[in-house]
């Protein structure tokens, strides 16, 4: 059976960014639920000392509005949120955060060199509400520990999409039954030389710690990498002698790291072909 090895990404995918119109949500883990609109993941990560929030989707309120309506929907409470947690400093993932700060005065969390790109780079110069607006409390770094009540964030550096991007590992349940999950921060590489190179050793290094990791779990904040949609609704029905469609093993999570791999290099090869490779 012929299958794609790589996402169909188009200028339709990307306008869909900022689509609002549509949001569907999911518990995916006894303790994980996702919350995503056409393209963009959010990811709420239940402990026992409150919420965290990783990635907040686009900066509009229909965003921020859908994600506590999900929230209250499978039960949980949003006065809880403690953290916002994001893996980079693009518009689609710091998003919805002024919301979060203003309503439950949750602590953010980035790396410095995102927090700088954010502020320095604005995707929409002339839409300021794309504009940085709400500040980041603590910077994170490669090798940091993020900690709230029973659950601990890792922290691994991965730039390359962006100078400073994160990616994170950290436990989940499901039917009380323990996992490992990692999210690559940065979705699709960048368009110059260096910084493709970049992004992928940074691959190679989360490959690396997720297989000490014992990772079996495949995130993604972007629903084009790995069929997100179609992964949400499944979770919605399954029964309860279904499998967790998350759950792929250690070693379904590094053919899942392929696809990354797979887009680095064939934008490494469009480059060269086309005779100005950019630096």
């Amino acid at each position: 059976m012929n299958r794609l090895d790589k996402p169909v990404i188009t200028n339709e995918t990307i306008k869909a960014m900022e689509d609002m119109s549509f949001f569907t949500y999911s518990q995916i883990f006894d303790d994980l639920l996702i919350v995503a609109q056409k393209e963009t993941n959010c990811f709420v990560l239940k402990t026992s000392d409150g919420l965290i929030i990783i990635d907040a989707i686009w900066p509009a309120k229909e965003a921020f509005d859908a994600i506590i309506g999900a929230i209250k929907e499978i039960g949980w409470n949003p006065d809880s949120i403690k953290k916002l947690v994001l893996t980079h400093g693009h518009v689609d993932h710091t998003g919805c955060g002024k919301w979060f700060v203003k309503q439950y005065h949750a602590h953010t969390y980035l790396s410095k060199e995102d927090d700088i790109f954010w502020q320095e780079h604005p995707a929409k110069p002339d839409r300021p509400k794309t504009w940085k607006d709400y500040n980041i409390d603590y910077y994170l770094q490669n090798g940091d520990t993020l900690i709230l009540g029973n659950k601990t964030i890792y922290v691994y550096s991965t730039p390359g999409h962006t100078p400073g991007c994160l990616s994170y590992i950290f436990p989940v349940e499901d039917n009380g039954e323990k996992h490992m999950t990692a999210l690559w921060g940065g979705t699709t590489p960048p368009r110059k030389k260096a910084e493709i190179e970049l992004y992928l050793k940074s691959l190679e290094y989360f490959i690396k710690m997720s297989i000490y990791k014992n990772v079996d779990v495949a995130l993604s904040n972007h629903t084009a990498i790995d069929n997100g949609l179609e992964r949400i609704a499944y979770s919605k029905k399954r029964l309860s002698y279904m499998p967790n469609i998350y759950v792929i093993g250690s070693d379904g999570f590094q053919k899942y790291c392929q696809v990354f791999r797979i887009m680095g290099n064939d934008m490494l090869k469009n480059h060269e072909h086309s005779g100005h490779l950019l630096s």
